[in-house]
Parts: C-alpha cells; structure tokens; sequence
C-alpha cells in the first residue's frame, strides 16, 4: 500500500544524541524479517544513503534503498533506542537491473519501519526500535532492531561495491558540485543516459552523441542526482 512520506529539515543541533548516527551516511546492505535475511540486491543505479535528521518538530530516519522508509522518532535518553512517532514509505517504480528482486527489498524495508504487506500488519507508533553501532576496522556497521518480533535492518557507513559494479566502467564527472552544467567524458556514442533524484523520479534522458558531454543542470534545484549511463558505473552529483 502506497502511503504518504511526511519529511523534515535538517536541523542544527543533534541535542546529545548518538553523534555517530548523524555524522554517518549508512548504506543499507541487508535487511531480516520473519527469520529471512534478504542481501541489497543489485540496481543499476547508486545506492543511496538513509540518513537520521533533525527537522523543526523532532528527528526522522529515511531509511532509503531505491523508495525511502521514513520515520518520526524520538530517541530515548537512557537507551540506544527511538520510538516511532510517525512516518510513511514512498513507492516509486524501479524497472533497472534485478527490478522485481529490487521492488520487493523495498517492500522489506517498508514493512520493517511502517508495516503493510507483514502478518501483523501496520508498524504502529510507539513502537521502540533498538540501534547498536559495531566498528569493524575503520568502518561501521549500524543494527537497527525492533525487539518485538526480531526483525532487523543492517547498514554500513561505506558502500560496499558489489562484483558487478566492480567490473563496470567509469566515466569522468565535472565539475562536482556545480551550479550550471556537468561535463561528462570518456563514454561512448548512442548509450542510454539518465538524470535521477534520489527518490528515483527521473529527470533527464537522452542518447550519447559524443565521447564528451554537456548537460545544462541550471534548472536543478539544490540537491544530490544520479547520472546512469549504460554499460558504466553511475555517478552521483551534486547540484548547489
């Protein structure tokens, strides 16, 4: 079931919380329900990050693989817990790489924070979530628990490259940020290009004409894009 996502601003202090949730991008990479762990499938465009944010009316969680699950929380002060205050699931269609394996992880990751396809239904709020951080080397992984029925989410504050993007090409992206225009170089002729936000709505489509690019972003509101060209490694930009 498609639900409202309610979003928040970034605010400016954290107020003694865990500093290391919000000084983190946390990359999801697997998720338990039911007993059943599912590995972040592969897409064909960068994974984006969940990021924890202090809004105005409180702090939220966007749990994000492809769609976002995003919660309203409060965060216990005696606890490495939040409880959820509120918060829906966007469901955009993804139709990349893996697109039914991709569209069914993002119901997974729904269906731990907000609940609709579960055995026992919505998520409600009150519901308190535990978080244990575990540095492994110098990265770190974040455990996100709801205690009441052991599902869990796992992310890493690193992507963590699969094989497959491994051996994918990679283009030349500038300048990065930029407020005009990106250039892109080292492509090939008549390959299939797109401009993604980080919702996955897509933006910009066209062909590759030429080994270099131009492409006039000046129409872009401020934010964070996904350029994917096919055959290659997608980039992530920012426009300010």
């Amino acid at each position: 079931m498609k639900t409202k996502l309610f979003f928040l601003l970034l605010g400016s202090s954290l107020f003694g919380q865990n500093a290391e949730l919000f000084n983190n991008n946390w990359y999801i990479s697997q998720i338990t329900i039911n007993g059943q762990t599912t590995t972040s499938p592969t897409m064909s465009q960068g994974l984006p990050t969940s990021v924890f944010l202090q809004g105005t009316s409180g702090y939220v969680f966007n749990s994000q693989y492809f769609n976002i699950a995003g919660v309203n929380i409060t965060f216990s002060q005696t606890q490495n817990s939040f409880t959820k205050t509120g918060g829906g699931c966007t469901f955009a269609d993804y139709y990349g790489l893996n697109w039914q394996a991709a569209q069914e992880y993002d119901q997974k990751n729904c269906d731990f924070y907000v609940g609709s396809t579960l055995p026992s239904g919505s998520v409600p709020n009150g519901t308190v979530f535990n978080y244990e951080i575990v540095n492994n080397g110098s990265n770190k992984t974040l455990i996100v628990t709801n205690p009441a029925n052991g599902n869990k989410v796992f992310y890493n504050n690193v992507f963590l490259s699969t094989k497959e993007n491994m051996i994918k090409k990679a283009f030349k992206l500038y300048p990065n940020p930029s407020t005009d225009f990106v250039i892109i170089e080292n492509v090939e002729k008549n390959l299939k290009l797109k401009i993604n936000d980080l919702s996955g709505k897509i933006l910009f489509e066209t062909l590759t004409s030429d080994k270099t690019l131009k492409i006039d972003i000046s129409n872009f509101t401020t934010g964070q894009y996904i350029i994917s060209i096919e055959n290659f490694k997608p980039e992530i930009f920012i426009k300010k």
